[in-house]
């Protein structure tokens, strides 16, 4: 049995919805474990906070404190992109998994991550050989505000390269996963060699973003991710139909009414928005898009639709918390969130290719 047909099987097995009742009760208990997780993001570092100076220094009136500058300056920023970074990871692993109809995919399996994390490494480059070669005692920086930016084009391009390659078969889902896994093997190798080779000063810097960390951003970063943010989740109501259609084989979709093709590329254009944008200010934070929309189908049967929001709740308490991790367990060091999610995906990882090995024995 195909893959794709293996899906197509598990997919009208689980298909059974679930109730409006229990869909509700989930909700709410995630958004009271993301209210909870956001109050101990904002106490949590090198400096504790309590609850009540937590709440204090949120009021616009509070003197400023230190507990009012280490919250507004430091910790409420980087709470708020972490919840929107694993809300783009999540989605745009769900979106993933449903086009190429493979239950291991996320925003690797499309270049995105790879082709991000090649355009950091180029730009870091040539900002090190710009400002001490060509504008040395030059008012002109290459500023580091533009390395966001960067990422988001890099992986657009590098997708853009997998479905052209792909375009011959219609996007199928399995030379669409090839290509993917081949593009990003080849963009990696030149991560690491321009790293290793011409790295120099920047290299912890590259370092540190290709881990996936949340250190030191602030509120420029989060209104670069939030645009894309509301793009997003207003096109994500007029996917879900299509989406609900593909999971199934091509033959079935186009007897549905659906063309195939050309929702596929749709599909993916939203993926990438909501991943490369993540990674223009996290890194590639690994596995948020592998692991969560499967607990979220375990949670919540059935409608894509209901999916959609429940992966985006669980993808952003999934990385707020891996971030609170990464700055507490060893304090005052602070790991990459990509790190911790990370540990937290392999062993998962292994269990998900064990299910599939199964299912096709």
């Amino acid at each position: 049995m195909t893959m794709a047909s293996l899906e197509s099987t598990q997919d009208m097995a689980t298909n059974r919805p679930t109730s409006g009742k229990h869909y509700r009760r989930v909700l709410f208990s995630l958004w009271f474990v993301t209210l909870l997780l956001i109050l101990l993001s904002l106490m949590s570092g090198s400096i504790h906070l309590s609850p009540s100076e937590v709440l204090n220094a949120l009021m616009f009136n509070t003197p400023a404190t230190t507990a009012h500058e280490v919250t507004w300056n430091l910790r409420l920023p980087r709470t708020l992109l972490a919840l929107l970074v694993g809300f783009h990871f999540a989605l745009s692993g769900l979106i993933l998994q449903a086009v190429t109809r493979n239950p291991l995919a996320d925003p690797s399996i499309v270049g995105i991550s790879s082709g991000a994390s090649l355009a950091i490494v180029i730009f870091l480059l040539l900002a090190d050989y710009l400002n001490a070669v060509l504008f040395f005692n030059s008012p002109f920086n290459l500023s580091l505000t533009w390395l966001p930016f960067a990422a988001l084009v890099g992986g657009a391009l590098s997708t853009l390269f997998v479905v052209l390659l792909s375009l011959k078969t219609r996007l199928r889902p399995i030379t669409l996963t090839l290509n993917g896994f081949a593009v990003g093997a080849i963009t990696n190798a030149i991560v690491m060699w321009l790293v290793i080779v011409w790295g120099g000063g920047r290299t912890e810097t590259t370092v540190l973003w290709l881990a996936g960390s949340l250190y030191a951003r602030d509120f420029s970063h989060i209104m670069i991710v939030l645009p894309w943010t509301l793009i997003g989740v207003c096109i994500v109501p007029f996917l879900t139909s299509p989406m609900s259609i593909l999971r199934f084989n091509e033959q079935q979709a186009q007897t549905m009414g659906v063309n195939v093709l050309a929702w596929r590329i749709a599909c993916i254009a939203i993926a990438v928005v909501f991943a490369a944008s993540a990674i223009a200010v996290s890194g590639p934070i690994g596995f948020v898009g592998l692991i969560v929309p499967h607990v979220a189908k375990l949670l919540v049967r059935g409608d894509i639709k209901n999916q959609f929001w429940v992966s985006a709740l669980l993808g952003a308490c999934l990385t707020l918390a891996a971030d609170i991790l990464a700055r507490t367990i060893v304090s005052p060091i602070e790991l990459p969130a990509g790190a911790i999610t990370t540990l937290l995906g392999i062993p998962i990882l292994l269990f998900l290719l064990q299910q599939q090995i199964g299912r096709r024995s």
